[in-house]
């Protein structure tokens, strides 16, 4: 009796392990597949960006998760605002410092950013959606709660190489955002948290402590030394 008992714990085991294997490969794919798009040169990186969205979209669609599952609803959202309020009032007094220490300046030296911020929006909800609907579930499915978080950190750390210092804070970014989903359970809060944040933080850091917010492959254009960078960034004031 113990040696059938021990054999199918075995066995057991040995499903477990497999099945997480096949979970991390799974996971990994389209992180590789965002970090081609990141380094590739751009034509190439928006296919290899595209195909990792449509991946990780089709992998949600395998899994027949609701919306409200995945914090796509909308139920809870005007229950969660006041957490977006007090993130802009948070940003208001860090561009406030900015201004009056003279390091507030254009979001990327652009005269019109509009768009950009429009589109930096876009981009926050996309790397939400990857970081928090996919990655966040596929590592719950293989590790502990609070390992999943840091890894979760990691994951979204790497994405922002080789820009050391951001790098670092996207780390604990990563880990903040990820335990504010998994208690909310709604993207748009952490979205909106997220894209508030890192435009804060691009128009008031000062330049050479970021370069540019530039990662992958625009990264060796912000290594300018940070007199002619500042040169070229018109001033706020």
């Amino acid at each position: 009796m113990n040696i059938a008992m021990q054999r199918l714990a075995k066995r057991a085991a040995h499903a477990g392990h497999g099945n997480r294997l096949r979970i991390a490969a799974r996971l990994l794919l389209p992180l590789l597949l965002l970090e081609v798009a990141l380094w590739a040169p751009l034509r190439v990186g928006i296919l290899f960006g595209v195909a990792a969205l449509w991946y990780v979209a089709y992998q949600l669609w395998q899994a027949a998760g609701t919306a409200h599952e995945l914090g796509l609803g909308v139920r809870g959202l005007l229950q969660h605002s006041w957490m977006v309020g007090v993130t802009l009032l948070g940003s208001g007094l860090i561009l406030a410092t900015a201004y009056f220490t003279g390091t507030l300046h254009r979001l990327w030296g652009l005269q019109n950013p509009m768009l950009a911020v429009a589109g930096y929006a876009v981009w926050a909800l996309v790397q939400e959606f990857m970081l928090q609907c996919f990655c966040l579930r596929m590592l719950r499915a293989m590790v502990s709660r609070v390992t999943a978080l840091l890894l979760s950190g990691v994951i979204f750390a790497v994405a922002h190489l080789p820009n050391p210092s951001l790098t670092l804070v996207t780390f604990f970014a990563g880990v903040g955002f990820t335990a504010l989903y998994a208690r909310k359970k709604n993207l748009y809060v952490v979205a909106l948290i997220h894209a508030v944040l890192g435009l804060t933080l691009a128009v008031s850091a000062p330049d050479a402590w970021f370069h540019g917010m530039s990662v992958g492959r625009d990264f060796d254009f912000a290594k300018t030394p940070p007199a002619a960078v500042a040169a070229t960034m018109p001033r706020v004031r």
